[in-house]
């Protein structure tokens, strides 16, 4: 009885499981590989409030260098980014 359950057992989990699985998570993938609209929004938040966090950093960079000389900013060292472009979008 055993000889005979094995191989019942295995041929449906070679024919019957893994194909189910493989085409369950493959269906999955191609829903969640687009970016929502909700999504692009919290990017746009999220670009805005780093772009303020940056302009901060520079006028607190810019105060301390006026007090003190010496002082070297880091954002001289970095290049000045292009303007962003919300319609630029995939």
């Amino acid at each position: 009885m055993n000889d005979f359950l094995i191989p019942v057992f295995v041929c449906a989990i070679l024919f019957l499981g893994l194909p189910w699985i493989v085409f369950h998570y493959v269906t999955k993938w191609k829903q969640a590989g687009t970016i929502t609209r909700e999504d692009e929004n919290l990017l746009d938040d999220l670009y805005r409030t780093a772009r303020m966090l940056e302009d901060r950093l520079m006028t607190v960079e810019r105060i301390i260098a006026a007090d003190n000389p010496d002082y070297r900013p880091h954002s001289a060292q970095r290049p000045e980014p292009g303007p962003y472009d919300p319609s630029r979008r995939n």
